[in-house]
């Protein structure tokens, strides 16, 4: 059985989101519109691929690429279909076609308890260089009291922020996905951006989708005094998940950023989780 891979079409988007459903053991939960607004987005950034068997869309792989980097963000196979080597046909695929573009490093993250997914992803060259800490804790036992002097919105993600390029984001993988996934949620309109200013300077950001278990899509802080802004985001954000009746925040974070690590820690986040970071390089053909 030889299955056919292809570009994903905007008409994809319920195959793609169906086998996402039947697959979310170590994915993130999506819904169908956040497939649909992807597939529907012009970026030279996203690359998402389908596997075909007989006009059936069994598998998918979704990427983010830019110059000489990419992000795999998610690979799927129907599960009736598995163990038929579609998944390692669609990496394959997406690695040929990323080498070809120039692309000289592939990265991305495995949950710790997806011990299958991280062997298939060793055995196909990639290796561990990192973890991401996933921090955690109760809106009501977060320890935090007072937004500083800073000027603090709360917009829709409809409203790009331009100057979220000169902040420091709190995982390897968000300057490769951000943009795209800007884009997206500008497009389904439920996720929400809360930004701090001092001196008419951006300071901080946080994206996020105000549910009763938040996670934090999206933080990042100044280069200058971070952990400052840090607690002005949090501080505000506690008072609102009250209002919104959210009952746990979860952030991930990067193991290498210590100040942010323990500043969490400090204020009662507690570590739930790591995820793995692989990084294969790629080698044009």
């Amino acid at each position: 059985m030889i299955a056919h891979i292809r570009n994903a079409r905007a008409n994809d988007a319920r195959d793609l989101f169906n086998i996402h459903l039947k697959s979310l053991h170590g994915l993130d939960e999506e819904n169908f519109e956040w497939f649909a607004s992807l597939l529907r987005v012009k970026s030279r950034r996203r690359k998402v691929l389908v596997a075909e068997v007989n006009g059936k869309v069994v598998g998918f792989i979704i990427a983010y690429k830019f110059r000489n980097r990419a992000y795999i963000d998610s690979l799927a196979v129907d599960p009736e279909w598995r163990g038929k080597g579609i998944g390692i046909t669609l990496l394959r695929k997406l690695e040929e076609l990323l080498a070809n573009e120039g692309v000289k490093c592939i990265s991305l993250s495995v949950k710790e308890f997806n011990r299958e997914a991280l062997g298939f992803y060793i055995r196909s060259g990639y290796s561990v260089k990192g973890v991401v800490l996933l921090l955690e804790a109760m809106v009501e036992h977060i320890k935090i009291y007072g937004a500083g002097d800073y000027e603090v919105k709360i917009e829709n993600a409809r409203n790009t922020v331009k100057e979220r390029l000169r902040v420091l984001p709190s995982t390897w993988w968000s300057s490769l996905t951000e943009p795209v996934d800007r884009k997206v949620y500008g497009k389904t309109g439920d996720e929400l951006i809360m930004t701090v200013y001092k001196n008419r300077k951006l300071r901080g950001l946080i994206e996020f989708s105000p549910e009763k278990h938040m996670v934090i899509d999206y933080l990042a802080v100044s280069y200058h005094k971070p952990t400052e802004a840090l607690t002005t985001l949090l501080s505000v954000l506690k008072q609102k998940a009250k209002m919104w009746h959210v009952q746990t925040i979860t952030i991930p974070v990067d193991a290498t950023k210590t100040a942010i690590v323990k500043k969490l820690l400090e204020y009662g986040f507690k570590i739930q989780g790591i995820e793995y970071k692989l990084v294969k390089q790629l080698k044009r053909l």
